[in-house]
């Protein structure tokens, strides 16, 4: 590996040629503060001969760059010389840039003009809005992978105003044509700025070929770079499914839509454990930490095909999301089961059986298992965790991550239908293994309350209620999803006949809907309430309105034991 590496300026940099952002490099991802530190030290404290880092780049052809290393820096300072350009064009000073404009876009050997920073993960915005010369009078969507570009732009051109205030009223030459005094102020100013950019001085490393540039590219990660698993594993893919074509990149769009299907999701690490859940719910069972070498060995190795990878991570990508936001998918009428399991699942905030459910949901998509069997196994899972985690709040042990993989694993590699009961039937052994006692659920159940201003396990004891609720047996038909938890003893009671321990506490909370509660039940007394739920035959079972004359302390701990038994004896497993 031949490596040549020199100091050179920024606008040494821009002169020599082309800069092209390698397909498996990720978008734009620095975030505000990055943005305001580069600016803070490029700019408002910049030294003379500021050192901002090194750079890594190889060549294919002249005058054509691949970026390895400094593609945040790069764009940033593209982003910095479109800001000082459209200031300059601001106060129709258009010569100046122009002048500053040869960073941004230059004529090429055929003297068609070509963008110096060529991003593809950024277009269209960055390209129709920030690089061209009338960017500015464009109106461009900005998609998902924008924003943060957008964001960025829109930081360096506050701070550019901060540092140059007449810009915000010094909008142009008075009719006369005559400069208004406070002009070459600031021109003098932005040409200051401009020239302290382009003096801006790094390391330029370049290398002989792309090949050479992914080895870096893996290298720069393992030495503490803020390189994530998605990137190495697209940057691997990318790598072994070449593009042969200049107009269209396949291998790239398949990945786009793998990303693309988590764009609604808030959660930053969402793509990592979606990855990590994927594989070991289908391959090995590994860390995060140890993935990527895990998916390079299957496939440098063992030969697994990159193109079959990516097609399986976008199937699966969509099961995923409908898994971790049940509530948003489609269903039909007959899997409204398996999307309350779902949502059951993230009450309890549980991930170690979301690789067996992805599996499960694959299955069931292709037609290897049946919904029943789909249904019977997530009331398994679910049941298990409404006991292990949510009620009883054991510690997980990373054996239960191992037991669901090993399970998704076997999932995966099954033929037919006939060979779900095994699974199954492991499922069942793992699950009576690992359940805790009666004892150790009714203590802890014992422990949910609920007040105004006492919400933690509220999302908890709404689902533990709705499990007491009978089936369309002996009376009105309800919608359940209307239902809201109200007290029996009223919370207004606190001080006078009641504690606030026993008024919070599950045994005196049931599930109404608001008609019933504002109309019928009101503020009565408890007793008075259980009488009026029995006289108007409103579905409850007996553990949701005891047969009493009295409601005390005593009666709701002994409805709560009944409430807990009730529902650890109604448990699958």
């Amino acid at each position: 590996m031949k490596i040549e590496a020199n100091d050179k300026e920024v606008q040494d940099i821009f002169s020599l040629g082309y800069f092209k952002i390698p397909r498996f490099q990720r978008p734009y991802s620095w975030e505000a503060e990055e943005v305001d530190s580069f600016w803070t030290d490029a700019v408002k404290e910049n030294p003379e001969n500021y050192f901002i880092g090194s750079m890594v780049v190889y060549q294919n052809r002249k005058p054509y760059f691949g970026v390895v290393d400094g593609q945040q820096r790069l764009t940033t300072i593209t982003l910095i010389l479109a800001a000082l350009r459209n200031a300059f064009l601001r106060i129709e000073e258009k010569n100046l840039a122009i002048g500053i404009h040869k960073y941004i876009e230059k004529a090429n050997i055929d003297n068609d003009d070509e963008f110096i920073l060529n991003a593809e993960t950024s277009f269209p915005y960055l390209q129709n809005h920030i690089q061209s010369f009338d960017g500015f009078n464009i109106r461009c969507d900005v998609g998902h992978e924008e924003l943060k570009l957008k964001r960025a732009y829109d930081l360096i051109t506050s701070r550019l105003y901060q540092e140059v205030p007449e810009l915000k009223t010094l909008e142009s030459k008075d009719p006369q044509g005559k400069l208004f005094q406070e002009d070459d102020i600031v021109v003098k100013k932005i040409k200051h700025i401009r020239d302290k950019v382009l003096a801006l001085k790094l390391v330029f490393i370049q290398l002989e070929n792309e090949d050479d540039a992914y080895l870096i590219f893996e290298t720069l990660n393992a030495r503490g770079r803020d390189l994530t698993t998605p990137d190495l594993v697209k940057n691997l893919l990318l790598k072994k499914l070449q593009s042969r074509s200049i107009s269209i990149d396949k291998a790239k769009e398949s990945w786009s839509r793998v990303v693309k299907k988590f764009d609604d999701i808030t959660d930053s690490d969402v793509l990592d454990t979606f990855l990590l859940h994927f594989w070991i719910s289908k391959f090995d069972y590994t860390s995060d930490k140890k993935l990527f070498s895990f998916v390079k060995n299957h496939i440098e190795v063992k030969g697994y095909q990159a193109d079959k990878l990516i097609s399986e991570l976008s199937s699966s990508a969509e099961l995923y999301v409908k898994i971790i936001r049940p509530e948003s998918a489609l269903w039909r009428n007959e899997e409204a089961e398996v999307r309350n399991h779902l949502i059951a699942l993230r009450i309890f905030k549980v991930k170690q059986p979301l690789p067996f459910v992805l599996s499960l949901l694959r299955s069931y998509e292709d037609n290897l298992i049946s919904l029943k069997n789909l249904k019977s196994s997530l009331q398994k899972v679910v049941d298990f965790h409404f006991c292990f985690n949510a009620i009883t709040s054991q510690r997980s042990s990373g054996s239960i991550a191992t037991s669901y993989s090993k399970l998704a694993i076997s999932l995966s590699n099954i033929n037919d239908k006939n060979e779900f009961q095994n699974i199954d039937n492991d499922l069942t052994r793992f699950i009576r293994r690992k359940m805790p006692e009666i004892d150790e659920f009714i203590v802890k159940f014992a422990e949910l309350q609920y007040l105004d201003n006492m919400t933690k396990y509220k999302n908890l004891i709404r689902y533990s209620l709705n499990r007491l609720l009978p089936n369309g047996k002996n009376g009105i038909t309800i919608d359940y999803g209307s239902l809201t938890i109200e007290h029996i003893a009223p919370q207004s009671y606190i001080g006078s006949e009641f504690n606030e321990s026993s008024v919070a506490s599950i045994g005196n909370l049931i599930l109404t809907d608001s008609k019933l509660n504002t109309e019928v039940l009101k503020d009565n007394h408890p007793i008075t309430k259980l009488m009026k739920l029995k006289e108007i035959n409103y579905p409850l079972a007996d553990v949701l309105i005891p047969q009493t004359a009295h409601w005390s302390k005593q009666e709701i701990q002994e409805r709560v034991k009944s409430m807990a038994t009730y529902l650890y004896n109604s448990l699958h497993y």
